[in-house]
């Protein structure tokens, strides 16, 4: 075991995705997690993982996660889990930048835009 250095980063119109463990990275071969940062008025695409669940916990900001079709606000310090399958997304909801981290029990999660 070593410390890890290496993230990557992928940037999108809405924000930015870094990638701290996962097939991604190379440093794990059962889970994936990321750092995402959301600006003001910005949202992710809807999307789907057919093949594990996605950990949403927010560390700074307001997040609404809409998961098939069900809204949840979310503030710093709290936490909900998306169902394998489940067509969702995040979209800031506050006045100031959103950070938040997610994590799936696989390194290799299925993406798909729904």
């Amino acid at each position: 075991m070593h410390a890890q250095s290496r993230i990557v980063r992928n940037e999108f119109p809405w924000g930015v995705i870094e990638w701290l463990a996962g097939g991604e990275v190379g440093n794990s071969k059962e889970l994936s997690i990321a750092r995402m940062a959301l600006p003001p008025g910005k949202a992710t695409d809807t999307h789907v993982h057919g093949n594990c669940e996605e950990s949403v916990y927010v560390t700074r900001g307001r997040v609404e996660c809409t998961s098939d079709g069900r809204s949840t606000l979310l503030s710093a310090g709290e936490l909900t889990v998306v169902p394998r399958g489940a067509v969702h997304g995040l979209r800031n909801a506050g006045a100031e930048p959103a950070e938040v981290l997610l994590s799936y029990p696989s390194s290799a999660r299925e993406f798909k835009l729904a």
